[in-house]
């Protein structure tokens, strides 16, 4: 049976206000109990090197099945955020116990897709 292991490693600053940003928001979608996208509304969050950072997300409904042996619920998630450095777009996944609805998996990728332009004041 496999059971929670903590982070190998601190994730940076733009990852973990993410990820934050999933925890607080993502029982609006199995509390909701429908099978279609949910937005997660936009908000723009204070990541911990104290930049801002706006996220944009939508969780989906995927399947229900089983995870290391407990039954789960699977979200997609997809979006984009956007901090003065660049623009990102986030995928990942969310897996949640079914009886207990913890979160059994949260994960999160970013790829940056534009990078801010440099201001020239020559």
């Amino acid at each position: 049976m496999a059971s929670w292991r903590p982070f190998t490693r601190e994730p940076d600053a733009l990852r973990a206000a993410i990820l934050d940003f999933l925890r607080n928001r993502a029982a609006q979608v199995y509390l909701d109990g429908t099978a279609s996208a949910r937005p997660l509304g936009r908000a723009t969050v204070v990541a911990s090197d104290g930049s801002n950072l706006t996220i944009d997300l939508v969780v989906t409904p995927e399947r229900a099945a089983a995870f290391s042996e407990r039954a789960a619920i699977y979200f997609g998630i997809s979006g984009h955020a956007a901090n003065r450095q660049a623009g990102y777009e986030i995928g990942g996944q969310i897996v949640l116990d079914r009886k207990t609805l913890a979160f059994l998996l949260l994960d999160v990728t970013v790829s940056a897709v534009v990078a801010a332009p440099e201001v020239y004041n020559g």
